[in-house]
């Protein structure tokens, strides 16, 4: 089950949050959310512009959607008014196949169907 980030946030203080995705490079992206906000984009998603992370599109595709895997989440320890949370990229609905996050699922996935974990 997926942690409510809203209520992470209201038992330990969190402020912010770092709603999260890693590039084609090994770049960490982030956007900074409010508390206030996270319910929404737990459930819509934080908005990225595709052309600008380095993920093979350009400025005339859709924006893309991070979505916060709740089960991430971590308070920051130098910072405990911030959480950090990594999120699944989605555009149009549909995963980002470019996304070293949804690559590294679907390698498990497979990985699992053939006993190797």
């Amino acid at each position: 089950m997926t942690v409510n980030l809203h209520q992470f946030a209201k038992k330990n203080g969190v402020k912010y949050f770092f709603v999260s995705f890693v590039d084609l490079f090994g770049v960490l992206r982030s956007k900074l959310v409010p508390a206030t906000a996270i319910d929404e984009i737990q459930s819509e998603g934080a908005g990225f512009a595709g052309f600008a992370t380095w993920l093979d599109m350009s400025p005339a595709d859709s924006d893309m959607f991070g979505m916060p895997d709740g089960d991430s989440v971590i308070q920051l320890p130098w910072n405990k008014e911030i959480a950090w949370v990594a999120s699944d990229l989605y555009m149009d609905g549909k995963p980002v196949e470019a996304s070293p996050r949804i690559a590294l699922k679907r390698q498990i996935e497979k990985a699992s169907k053939k006993v190797f974990i």
